[in-house]
This record gives C-alpha cells, sequence and structure tokens, in this order.
C-alpha cells in the first residue's frame, strides 16, 4: 500500500488501496450523475480499476475523495473518475490526487472527459483540451 502525505495538506492520507473502504464510505459521491446510480455503484468502479487513489481526512477518517484511471500501462491512461467533496473543495485535495495518478501511471498521454465548468481545473494542471467522441449505453 502506498501512503502519501503531503505537508501543505497534513489534515490528509492517501492511498491506492480499498482497505476498509466500504460502499457506505462511498456515499454521496456519484449525486453529479444525470441518474442515481444502484447502491454500490462506485465501490465497483473502483475495484475493477487499473489504478485508484483514495484521500481520507485523518481526523475523521472520512473518504474525502477519489480518483480513478484505466492504463495499458505502456501508452495510455485514461481518468475515469475524480470527485472531491465539496466541503473539501479548494484544499488542493482534488490537485494532489490527479498529479500522484500521472505519477502513478506513468504513460505517455493521459486523457480525462469533464464538464465544461471543469476545465478551468484541468488546465491549470497542465491538461489542454482535445476532440473526443463518446457513445453512451
Amino acid at each position: 500500500m502506498l501512503r502519501f502525505n503531503a505537508p501543505q495538506l497534513n489534515m490528509v492520507d492517501y492511498s491506492d488501496t480499498l482497505d476498509s473502504v466500504s460502499a457506505d464510505d462511498l456515499g454521496g459521491f456519484l449525486a453529479h450523475w444525470d441518474f442515481a446510480p444502484p447502491d454500490g455503484t462506485l465501490l465497483a468502479m473502483l475495484n475493477h480499476s487499473s489504478a485508484i487513489i483514495i484521500a481520507r481526512d485523518v481526523a475523521s477518517g472520512r473518504v474525502c475523495g477519489y480518483i480513478a484511471a484505466l492504463s495499458d500501462g505502456v501508452a495510455f491512461g485514461f481518468i475515469s473518475a475524480l470527485e472531491v467533496r465539496p466541503d473539501y473543495r479548494g484544499r488542493g485535495v482534488g490537485t494532489t490526487l490527479v498529479n500522484r495518478m500521472v505519477e502513478r501511471l506513468d504513460v505517455y498521454g493521459i486523457y480525462l472527459s469533464c464538464a465544461p465548468s471543469m476545465i478551468p481545473f484541468y488546465e491549470s494542471i497542465g491538461f489542454s483540451s482535445g476532440t473526443a467522441m463518446s457513445r453512451r449505453k
């Protein structure tokens, strides 16, 4: 298990495992989806990802954010999900999650899809806009 502690974020611990993370710990995430996902959806997503990092509040143990990615381990990585609870936003948690994931994947290109409102955030940490296609079930 990798544990990350950044001095500027001494209240948040970062881990790359789901040890002791339950579906209840993940309650409240995915609220921005345009449908209500079935219980356990996020835990299943994280379990099936190539790489994950969980952010926990050290004092309370509360999961305050997560990032998940899919990768071939050589050329391609796709950040499939990133979310930080509203009361932890603006503290560097999201930036730390993305930077740690980019470092961990260590591939040629990392891609993601985001809401238009998130474009400035991703641009501020080195991502640039491109074109994409998608197909939803």
